[in-house]
């Protein structure tokens, strides 16, 4: 991992890592995918459900 300095005026320099933005947009992104692949799942039981409501019972 290397670092980079920061944006801080004065004599001080904060040294920040480059990997956070990398681990944040990891982790934003695989919380995107995990939010689509769970509107898919609950529109496929929606889905299911619905067309199984629809079909009569069997006498």
């Amino acid at each position: 991992m290397t670092w980079s300095p920061g944006h801080e005026a004065g004599f001080f320099q904060r040294h920040t890592p480059d990997g956070s933005t990398r681990l944040i947009r990891g982790v934003a992104a695989s919380l995107a995918v995990a939010l689509i692949l769970l509107s898919v799942i609950l529109t496929l039981a929606v889905g299911s459900t619905q067309s199984s409501m629809a079909m009569p019972f069997a006498n």
